[in-house]
């Protein structure tokens, strides 16, 4: 059971030769290495308390740390360049999908179809500006690891792409966000980061973070960290009321009912995404999540066990999931040219931009809560 509740291996590829291939980079359960071992399934990150968040960096001088600090703010901000590019394929073909899924003007085609044809040129101006947008209110960001462990590892990349997200989330918001690109130096970009948490905040949560990638995160990328260890059952809204949610934020506009909640999470682990299900079981068809494929889960389950947990939200809500793969290369040209976006592959692999589609036909019978006790009781029977 514990293989069916961890990652997915990528569909229609050939698996590695080498046996002891690392899938994914990370700061591993003690925060000391930049890579996983193939055993570590990531649950130990979010559901054993006793990790030890030590790091060797401790032993650094006061110089070094600040050299360091200022070495990996440097390559993050090349990072979000990098995907901020035009000719860049996955942030093209990510944006595109979050558009898709997020404008109401996109759901009212699919409901009513090609749309009426006498429509005024009023109206499709309306419309075309609308599907430019993104229309997300926050990004809540699980698991994304220790960045600051190495320049241009998969976890640096992971965290410039949510940055990412929130500069053209908040885009739709900020006017004038067309002279962010052009700031003179480190303070206008802090400057830059903190407007854009303002209107699109994002709540960070990483169980082995280290203490120079929370000075970074809070002083530099104006980022709110989550600071208990909720498994994934926080709700959205008890993350506004912790952050105290900024007056200057649009969550008193109209169109902010229509905005959703950004579950940001590649390659977390199985019962995390069953945990923000239950906890957002009421609220799934305001909340999108960008990681694993829920469909590959529910092909690779296969034992009675898996098939009937009664905690297992990702089965019970299949018949009403949309996924939109997005692809990491292909015809759109200009990934390869940055050093910074090396790591796509092993960052975004088979993750999927995916939403819900919830009506009075649904079944809406919410799933057993999750606790970490139950998983452990499983391995000890599995011994």
């Amino acid at each position: 059971m514990t293989d069916e509740w961890t990652f997915v291996s990528p569909r229609n590829k050939k698996r590695s030769s080498k046996p002891n291939r690392q899938r994914r980079h990370h700061g591993g359960v003690d925060g000391h290495n930049a890579t996983t071992n193939t055993n570590d399934d990531g649950m130990k990150r979010f559901f054993d308390n006793r990790i030890n968040n030590n790091h060797p960096k401790s032993q650094q001088t006061d110089a070094e740390k600040t050299k360091d600090r200022e070495r990996i703010r440097d390559a993050i901000v090349e990072s979000i360049s990098a995907l901020m590019s035009s000719e860049t394929s996955f942030s093209y073909r990510l944006i595109d999908a979050l558009r898709e899924v997020t404008t109401s003007s996109s759901a009212k085609k699919v409901e009513e179809g090609a749309g009426n044809k006498s429509e005024t040129k009023n109206e499709e101006s309306n419309d075309d500006n609308e599907s430019n947008q993104l229309n997300i209110r926050e990004i809540v960001a699980y698991g994304i690891g220790n960045f600051a462990t190495s320049s241009f590892s998969a976890p640096m990349l992971q965290l410039a792409c949510v940055l990412f997200l929130r500069r053209r989330a908040a885009s739709s918001i900020i006017t004038d966000s067309n002279d962010d690109d052009n700031a003179s130096n480190y303070n206008d970009i802090q400057d830059v980061f903190k407007r854009e948490q303002d209107q699109v905040p994002i709540y960070y949560y990483e169980p082995c973070i280290l203490p120079e990638e929370r000075d970074l995160l809070e002083t530099v990328f104006h980022v709110s960290l989550l600071e208990d260890n909720e498994f994934g059952k926080l709700h959205v809204q008890s993350m506004r009321r912790q952050d105290g949610e900024k007056a200057s934020t649009t969550t008193t506009s109209v169109k902010s009912v229509s905005k959703k909640s950004l579950f940001y999470m590649p390659h977390c682990p199985m019962r995390l995404y069953c945990n923000v299900l239950w906890s957002h079981w009421e609220s799934l068809d305001s909340t999108i999540i960008y990681g694993n494929s829920f469909h590959s889960y529910d092909e690779r389950t296969l034992s009675e066990e898996g098939r009937t947990d009664p905690t297992n939200g990702i089965l019970r809500i299949i018949p009403c999931t949309n996924e939109i793969p997005i692809k990491l290369r292909g015809n759109r040209r200009g990934d390869e040219l940055y050093d910074a976006l090396n790591h796509l592959e092993t960052a975004f692999n088979d993750c999927n931009i995916i939403s819900f589609m919830v009506d009075e036909t649904s079944d809406r019978t919410r799933p057993d809560e999750y606790f970490a006790s139950q998983d452990n009781e499983n391995r000890e029977l599995s011994r």
